[in-house]
């Protein structure tokens, strides 16, 4: 159902891995949705009675169901297609809005002439340290705080696009993580993204860390298979590759560290957190070696 005939902002959600995290997702999204009459699209993948699910519990969601397996960046252009507002935001089922995000997102968008806005991904206060590695392996880009503008390399998990932007780029939006092949295309051509450090999403957990260690190498996979690098450059990596997640890892740290962001939570997670970074590298490896295969169609 849409929450109004011409919302200002359309928040679309790819939904692969069910319950409880998109159940979660959406009632952080409610009250705010509501509120300021936003329309939210979930594209479910999977079975008609998961679809049909998600429409008896959230009967103000808009649902658009998807049986064949899909990417997550192709199910996202079907929403994106089918969204009505004049922005469309992003969130992945694995987050929390805050309850301001709507809010923060519009306000930005209307602060000046930005194609992207986005923000941090916070953490969940999270008991489990293998919900912390997945934290500080996936997000580490994006910890807080963030300080307003446009030095930031924004994330699909917490971003807003002018639909008229998405739109013109269609053709990219089923091509891969949008980090690798939209974004760079979108800053090539001039168009603006910004920094909005209040702008958040909590991601949460629980993950299983041998689940974790799978995606994570089917992510570094389609991520480097949809890279257009030169040649020359992934000969660089592949010759690299053994040293790379101790490169990673002493970046990771830099970040954590600068930044002041649960350096006791990354220094505990390290047992793990060492043997993701080189199923990340290994990821890669063959991402760039043998390109992305059937990757993305395993990444939820």
């Amino acid at each position: 159902m849409r929450m109004s005939q011409h919302p200002r902002v359309s928040v679309v959600i790819a939904s692969i891995v069910g319950p409880p995290f998109i159940d979660e997702c959406l009632d952080s999204l409610e009250q705010q949705a509501k509120q300021s009459g936003a329309e939210v699209i979930v594209v479910a993948c999977g079975s008609a009675e998961y679809a049909d699910r998600i429409a008896r519990k959230f009967p103000w969601v808009r649902i658009i169901h998807r049986a064949a397996r899909e990417t997550v960046p192709g199910l996202r252009r079907h929403g994106v297609e089918e969204a009505s507002g004049e922005i469309v935001a992003i969130i992945e089922e694995h987050c929390l809005a805050a309850p301001d995000w709507l809010r923060q997102a519009s306000e930005a968008f209307a602060g000046g002439d930005f194609g992207v806005v986005g923000g941090p991904v916070v953490d969940h206060a999270y008991v489990r340290l293998r919900d912390w590695v997945v934290y500080f392996c996936e997000y580490n880009n994006y910890l807080p705080p963030w300080q307003e503008g446009g030095a930031h390399d924004l994330g699909s998990a917490n971003i807003a696009y002018s639909r008229a932007v998405l739109l013109k780029y269609k053709d990219l939006l089923s091509n891969g993580y949008w980090e690798a092949g939209l974004h760079p295309r979108l800053m090539a051509d001039g168009v603006k993204f910004h920094a909005v450090p209040a702008m958040l999403v909590h991601h949460r957990g629980p993950f299983n860390y041998r689940y974790y260690l799978q995606q994570r190498y089917w992510f570094s996979r389609a991520f480097a298979g949809a890279r257009q690098l030169p040649a020359s450059r992934k000969a660089v990596y592949l010759l690299a590759s053994p040293l790379v997640p101790f490169v990673l890892l002493a970046r990771i740290a830099m970040r954590v560290l600068s930044k002041h962001c649960r350096v006791d939570k990354f220094a505990q997670s390290l047992p793990l957190l060492i043997p993701a970074l080189i199923v990340y590298v290994a990821g890669e490896f063959v991402g760039y070696l043998a390109g992305p295969g059937d990757a993305l169609l395993k990444v939820e």
